[in-house]
C-alpha cells in the first residue's frame, strides 16, 4: 500500500510538472523541454514503483497471505514470484519446522499433576510445522507468526498436563506410553474451530515429541528408593536361605552316600593307585582301623644316636 501511495504522489507531481512545462512552452520559455523531460522521468519512476507494488517474492520455506480492506484472500501465496493487486498487503509465515524450546533457549520445566493429584516436573521438546494451505485461516483466526507461536506454546503446556493426568505415579516408568499420550493431546489441542463457523482446521502439526525428563516429587523418590532397597534386601535374604538349603541338602546327600561300603571302595582304589608309586608309607589293616607306618621317619629315628 505504501508503494502504491508513493507511485500515485509521483504521478501527481509528474502531472503538475508537465502542466507547468506546457505553460512555459506557451509563453515561449526556453526551459519547457527540460521540464517535459523531468516530467517524463517522474512518470517512468512512478510506473516502475506501481508495477513493483504488484510483484511479491515468496522465499523458499515461506507462505504468504494476501489481505486488503479487511478481506483475506482464501488462496495462499506459495514460494515464488507472485502478482498481487497494488493495494494489497502480504503477511509472511514460515513453513519450516519450528522447535520448542527454541535454539539456545533454556528448557521449560512444566508442573503437571498425576492421576493422584501429585505434582510432577516434566521437561519436553517438540517440533511442529504449519500447513501452507491453512495459512489464510490461520491469519484470519489467530494473526501473525508471533501469535501462532504463543498458541502452539499454550497447546504444548495443556497437552502435557492433560496427558500426565491420565497416568498414576506408579506408571512413571512407562515413558514411551506417556510420551505418546502427551503428543496426541498436544496435537489435538492444535485443532481449532473458526469463530465464524465452518469446519475445524489445524493450526500446526506436531512432527516430533520428546519426553526428556519426568521427575516425581522428592518424597515419592525417597519412597521408591526405600522400596527398591527393601526389595534388594529381601532378595539377598532369599539368596542366603537358598544357599543354606543347598548346603543342608548337600550334607544330607553326603551322609547318605558315604556308607562303610563306599568308604571301603575308595580305600581299595587308593591301594590300587599306590601299587605303582614309590611311597614309603605302609598301610596296615587291623581290626581297630587302618594305621599308617612311615618307614622313612622310622629309619631316621633309628639312625639317630641315643
Amino acid at each position: 500500500m505504501g508503494r502504491l501511495i508513493l507511485g500515485g504522489v509521483i504521478l501527481l507531481v509528474a502531472f503538475v510538472v508537465r502542466t507547468a512545462g506546457a505553460g512555459l512552452k506557451g509563453a515561449g520559455g526556453k526551459s519547457s523541454g527540460l521540464v517535459n523531460l523531468l516530467s517524463l522521468g517522474l512518470i517512468v519512476l512512478a510506473a516502475i514503483i506501481l508495477v513493483g507494488s504488484t510483484v511479491v517474492v515468496i522465499d523458499a520455506g515461506q507462505v504468504g497471505v494476501r489481505h486488503a480492506f479487511g478481506k483475506v484472500a482464501p488462496e495462499p501465496l506459495l514460494s515464488g514470484v507472485r502478482m498481487v493487486p497494488p493495494w494489497s498487503q502480504v503477511e509472511y509465515y514460515s513453513t519450516r519446522e519450528e522447535q520448542f524450546p527454541e535454539a539456545r533457549a533454556e528448557a521449560e520445566v512444566m508442573q503437571a499433576l498425576s492421576a493422584e493429584q501429585m505434582a510432577m516436573q516434566v521437561d519436553v521438546a517438540v517440533r511442529w510445522q504449519i500447513d501452507p494451505q491453512e495459512a489464510p485461516k490461520i491469519f484470519t483466526e489467530i494473526g501473525a507468526e508471533e501469535q501462532i507461536k504463543a498458541v502452539v506454546l499454550n497447546a504444548i503446556r495443556n497437552g502435557v498436563r492433560d496427558g500426565m493426568a491420565q497416568f498414576s505415579i506408579n506408571n512413571i516408568s512407562e515413558r514411551s506410553r506417556i510420551s505418546e499420550v502427551m503428543r496426541a493431546e498436544v496435537d489435538s489441542a492444535l485443532v481449532t474451530q473458526p469463530r465464524a463457523g465452518g469446519l475445524p482446521f489445524r493450526i500446526a502439526t506436531v512432527t516430533a515429541f520428546f519426553l526428556r525428563n519426568l521427575q516425581p516429587p522428592e518424597q515419592v523418590v525417597n519412597a521408591i528408593n526405600a522400596k527398591i532397597a527393601q526389595e534388594q534386601q529381601i532378595q539377598t535374604e532369599k539368596h542366603r536361605v537358598e544357599v543354606a538349603r543347598l548346603q543342608s541338602e548337600q550334607q544330607k546327600y553326603l551322609n547318605i552316600t558315604l556308607t562303610p561300603e563306599a568308604l571301603m571302595k575308595q580305600y581299595l582304589e587308593v591301594l590300587h593307585d599306590m601299587r605303582q608309586s614309590n611311597n614309603l608309607v605302609v598301610l596296615i589293616p587291623t581290626e581297630g582301623g587302618t594305621p599308617l607306618l612311615d618307614l622313612a621317619t622310622l629309619r631316621r629315628n633309628l639312625a639317630r644316636p641315643q
